[in-house]
C-alpha cells in the first residue's frame, strides 16, 4: 500500500513538471527571440515576416515618391513625400524644398522612379534601416535625364506607423 501511495506520488509530480516544461516550451517558441534557445526569453524579439514587409515597403514608397515629381504640382509633391516623414524629417525637408524651389523648377519636369532592388538592414521594435537601389528617369522640354540613386533610409515607429527618419545615398 505505502509504495503504491509512493508511486501515485511520483506520478503525479512528474505529469506536473511535464505540463510545466510544456507550457515554458509552448510560451518559449511563440515567442522568438535572438538568442540561443533556452527557458528564459531574454533576447530581442525577431520581427514577424509582416513587420519586415510593412519597413521595406515604406522605404520604397518613399524612395519614389521623392522620384515623381511634378513641375506642375509642387504642393502636391511635397504633401506626399511629408506623408511619409517623422516631424524630425518633415521639417528638414521643408526646409530643403523651400531652398530647390528657390532655384527655379520648369512645370514641364516630370520624373518617375523605379526600383530595382530593397533589402532590409536592420530591424527592432521601433527603428529599421533599409537600403534602397532606385532609378529615376526625369523628362522635361530640353530632353531626357537618367538618374540613380542608392540610399540608405532609416524609419521610426511613430505610434504604430512607420516613417521614415532619415535617407543618406551610399556609393
Amino acid at each position: 500500500m505505502k509504495a503504491r501511495g509512493l508511486g501515485a506520488l511520483a506520478l503525479i509530480v512528474l505529469t506536473v513538471l511535464a505540463v510545466l516544461v510544456a507550457a515554458v516550451l509552448s510560451y518559449r517558441s511563440s515567442h522568438l527571440t535572438d538568442e540561443p534557445f533556452s527557458l528564459t526569453n531574454s533576447g530581442r524579439a525577431i520581427p514577424s515576416d509582416a513587420e519586415r514587409h510593412d519597413v521595406v515597403a515604406v522605404a520604397e514608397q518613399f524612395c519614389l515618391r521623392m522620384d515623381a515629381l511634378d513641375g506642375s504640382d509642387l504642393a502636391g509633391y511635397q504633401k506626399r513625400v511629408s506623408s511619409l516623414l517623422t516631424t524630425k524629417q518633415k521639417a528638414k525637408f521643408t526646409s530643403e524644398f523651400e531652398q530647390f524651389q528657390k532655384l527655379g523648377i520648369a512645370s514641364d519636369l516630370k520624373s518617375t522612379g523605379t526600383i530595382l532592388a530593397s533589402g532590409l538592414a536592420d530591424l527592432d521594435q521601433d527603428s529599421a534601416t533599409v537600403l534602397v537601389a532606385h532609378d529615376s528617369t526625369v523628362k522635361q522640354g530640353s530632353g531626357t535625364q537618367e538618374r540613380h540613386y542608392r540610399w540608405t533610409v532609416a524609419l521610426r515607429k511613430v505610434h504604430g506607423h512607420w516613417l521614415v527618419d532619415d535617407f543618406t545615398p551610399v556609393s
